[in-house]
């Protein structure tokens, strides 16, 4: 867990490492402290700045009465050591945190964030996918293409 900086929030994963994945997303180049988009495709969280890109991997999460409450991360797979919904999780924040300078569409946000838990062999990911699609806009408006 590391704590921010500029607010009194803690958050439930931090990244360190740099970590890319290939996408259908072409066209598109964008860089910043935390995030690099390739006109390839290649979209690259730079976990290595800094203490590192932290969030709070699915959302909603709430504490009341000292739980935290809200929709799992899954369970822990052998290989990583993290929840299965890790790496969905984290690009699909980065790609929502950045939507504007990218110029990507929500539809294509979610659409990467439901390849990334199906092919992490998440079992839910038809109801993850269908929350964020529903449930997508209270995170901001997205420009319509």
């Amino acid at each position: 867990m590391i704590r921010s900086k500029s607010m009194r929030k803690v958050y439930k994963f931090v990244h360190t490492e740099d970590t890319s994945i290939k996408t259908g997303i072409y066209g598109r180049v964008f860089e910043s402290d935390w995030l690099k988009v390739e006109a390839d495709g290649t979209i690259t969280v730079k976990g290595s700045n800094g203490l590192g890109y932290a969030w709070d991997g699915c959302s909603p999460k709430f504490n009341f009465l000292q739980f935290t409450c809200g929709t799992p991360d899954g369970m822990l797979v052998f290989e990583t050591c993290k929840p299965i919904t890790y790496y969905a999780s984290m690009f699909h924040d980065v790609l929502y945190q950045y939507k504007k300078e990218i110029d990507i569409t929500r539809k294509e946000t979610d659409k990467l964030f439901k390849e990334n838990l199906k092919k992490a062999n998440f079992i839910w990911w038809w109801l993850y996918y269908f929350a964020v699609w529903a449930f997508g806009w209270i995170k901001g408006k997205w420009k319509v293409k």
